[in-house]
Formats: structure tokens, C-alpha cells, sequence
């Protein structure tokens, strides 16, 4: 399936306006409600969805940069992200210092209108909870990581509002300390969130390596593929919200014309099973191949016509000294449906290189899943296996 990257740009940066608008508008709420009720808890909680404002600001701007191309950054513009929420990390640092220095330092204020406070903050915890649940099913839709964050982010808001909650219950009974603890449980909270944003932006910036599930997944999915002889090394960095890929592998083929195939291979299978991957990197060096040639014969050795449906399987493998033969049957032969599938895949797991036949497969399928093997279809005019002569067979 074909994706719409200009659909899914537009829908990332709809949500990040949301996102914006949400936390200016639960800022406005708690700060207008705290001078109200005369709580410094909730003003400081205020000033807490402000320097969300910040975070979700960073996301809209990467998302708009990270669309752009240009031929002086040939490795895309993605980072501005980063640089960005570097800066809102500053940002964030600076207002939990003035939380805590006004706060924590002045002469507490009676609330004037304790129902009007509740209000306020259910009101706030019942619209953070509604949109981080949204936008974390539209980041899943669309599998954006940014989006996933910044809802998790949002998440945090409505805990942070439980806190307030405490606070403001205890400036309504006169309980100072208690409303103490919760102003600085929340600058905690602010200088958490702070400290995320600085530490995953500054590894980016850096060119830290990928997770180490990514980084596994990749592996695994190497080690699935004939070709590869030996994985020698797998590294990547996050850009942004992208991931660029590098590999360095051994793979059994003798020519140059087939590892660069299987690079262009490799990347679209990689690009398919990973999200935002940009980039794939593959540096190959040649490794000793074993040839397997199969041929399908009826019982008594003569050359199949119908691909799925043949009896027996000759393999025969190269060595030094020749060519081993081993007969098998063919575990397929029996389905009543999809036995040339079967078979490609069958053939595929015993390395087979190439395979002999009378003409090529009928199916379309067959034949593009015995491409993306990377298995050889070789025709030929002789009737029986006896005819063939191996050492004759230009098989790589």
C-alpha cells in the first residue's frame, strides 16, 4: 500500500495546532482560575501547562521542518527539531526556577472561592486525559513517535492536576506544608519534563545509536535473508523523528550486479518492517556461496512441466570434488491449494541458489517470491535429469 506522506504531514501538524491550543487554553484555565481563588498552587500549575505549550510548540516546528528538502542539507533538515526542543528545555528549566523562588519563598494566600478551584481543576484533568487519548490513537494511526511522546507528555498534565488537587485542598484548610510539598512535587514534574526534552535532543544532536530493540529487529530480519553470510555490524541514529540505517555485511554472492540488488532489496524490506526509517547504508564485502541447484522430477527422473506439483526434488551441491546429489520429496505436492508458493518458500529455506526447469512458472506470484529469494530460474530443453551435465549449469 502506497503512502500518503502529504496526508499524513497534514494530520501530524493538525494535531500539533491542537496540541498547542490545548495547553494554551489549560494554561489560560488554571492561571485565570488561580489569581481568582488567590491559589499559588494552581498558578504554579499554570505555568506547568505553559512549559507544555513549549514541548508541543517544538513538535509543530519539527514536523513543518522535517517536511522541507534542500540541496544544501542532502541528509534532510530534521534536526532543527532537536535544536528547538533544546531551547523549550531551557525554557522549561527557567520556569520551575521562578516557580520555586516565587512560590515556595512568598506568604500564602487564602483560596477566596474553594468550589471555583475544583471546577478549574477537574475541568483541566477531564481535557488533558480526553486529548492525550486522542492524539496518542492518531500517533498510532499514522505511527508518528512524536506525536506518541508529545501525548504522553499531556498524559503527565493530568497527574500533575492530582497534585494541584492536594495543594489546593490544603491552602482551603490552612494545611501550609502540605501545600508546600505539592508546589514542589509539581517543579519536580516541570524539571523531569525539562531534563527528557535536553537529554533525547542532545543524544540526537550527538548521533546516539538507535534502540536496541530497533537495532535487533533489524538483525533478526538479516538473519532471515539467504544471502547474508555474516552481519558484521548494524548502526543507527535518529534525525528527527527518521531513523538512517547502516550496514556492514558478508554476503554469498559472486557478483557485484547481485549485491547491489539485494542493497536495494534490503532497504525496502527494512523500510516496510520499521517506521521512519530514511536510510538505508549497505556496505558488502563477498563471502564463500554454496551453490544448490534443485531440479523437479517425476518418479522416474523426467523433467516436471507443473512447478508445485512434482514428486521429487534433486539438489545437488557444489563442493571441490563435484556435486553431492540428495532426492527429496517434495512437501508440498499433496496441497490442494498454493503449492507453488509453498514450494518457493520450501526452496528458499534450504538455500537453494537457482533451480531447473522446463519453462518458467505460470504464476506471477511464484515467480516474484522466487525473485525476492534471490533463487535463479534456469530453463532448459532436456526431457531427464540424467541429461543435464552440472558442471555446465552457470549458476551464481
Amino acid at each position: 500500500m502506497t503512502i500518503d506522506k502529504q496526508k499524513i504531514f497534514q494530520q501530524k501538524k493538525r494535531v500539533a495546532i491542537l496540541s498547542m491550543t490545548i495547553n494554551a487554553l489549560l494554561s489560560a484555565i488554571k492561571l485565570i482560575g488561580g489569581f481568582i481563588v488567590h491559589s499559588s498552587v494552581l498558578i504554579a500549575d499554570g505555568i506547568h501547562s505553559l512549559s507544555d505549550l513549549a514541548a508541543s510548540f517544538s513538535v509543530f516546528i519539527g514536523i513543518i521542518i522535517s517536511n522541507r528538502k534542500s540541496k544544501t542539507f542532502p541528509y534532510g533538515l530534521y534536526k532543527v527539531e532537536n535544536l528547538v526542543a533544546i531551547i523549550s528545555s531551557f525554557a522549561i528549566f527557567l520556569a520551575g526556577y521562578e516557580i520555586a523562588r516565587d512560590v515556595l519563598l512568598q506568604k500564602p494566600q487564602k483560596i477566596q472561592s474553594f468550589s471555583v478551584a475544583i471546577v478549574v481543576v477537574v475541568l483541566a484533568m477531564i481535557i488533558t486525559y480526553a486529548f492525550s487519548t486522542y492524539e496518542k490513537k492518531v500517533g498510532q494511526k499514522i505511527n508518528s513517535p512524536s506525536l506518541l511522546a508529545d501525548a504522553q507528555h499531556v498524559k503527565t498534565d493530568m497527574f500533575s492536576s492530582l497534585v494541584v488537587l492536594i495543594g489546593i485542598i490544603a491552602q482551603y484548610l490552612n494545611i501550609i506544608w502540605l501545600e508546600k510539598i505539592a508546589v514542589i512535587v509539581i517543579v519536580l514534574f516541570i524539571l523531569y519534563s525539562g531534563f527528557e526534552i535536553l537529554k533525547e535532543s542532545i543524544k540526537v544532536l550527538l548521533d546516539a545509536s538507535i534502540d536496541v530493540q530497533t537495532l535487533q529487529k533489524i538483525r533478526e530480519l538479516l538473519e532471515r535473508e539467504p544471502l547474508v553470510v555474516n552481519i558484521n555490524s548494524i548502526t543507527g541514529r535518529n534525525s528527527g523523528s527518521y531513523i538512517f540505517v547502516e550496514l556492514d555485511l558478508t554476503l554469498a554472492t559472486n557478483t557485484l550486479e547481485e549485491a547491489h540488488k539485494f542493497s536495494d532489496y534490503i532497504e525496502s524490506k527494512i523500510k516496510e518492517q520499521i517506521p521512519y526509517v530514511e536510510k538505508v547504508i549497505v556496505h558488502y564485502q563477498q563471502g564463500h556461496k554454496t551453490i544448490k541447484i534443485a531440479v523437479l522430477t517425476d518418479e522416474k527422473g523426467n523433467l516436471c512441466t507443473h512447478f508445485g506439483s512434482c514428486p521429487k526434488i534433486h539438489i545437488f551441491t557444489k563442493t571441490p570434488q563435484g556435486f553431492n546429489e540428495q532426492i527429496i520429496d517434495n512437501p508440498v505436492a499433496k496441497l490442494e491449494r498454493k503449492r507453488g508458493v509453498g514450494l518457493a518458500k520450501f526452496l528458499k529455506q534450504n538455500d537453494i541458489s537457482c533451480i531447473i526447469l522446463t519453462h518458467q512458472p505460470d504464476s506471477e506470484t511464484v515467480l516474484a517470491l522466487l525473485t525476492s529469494y534471490f533463487i535463479d530460474i534456469i530453463t532448459t530443453d532436456k526431457q531427464h535429469i540424467s541429461q543435464i551435465d552440472m558442471t555446465k549449469i552457470n549458476c551464481i
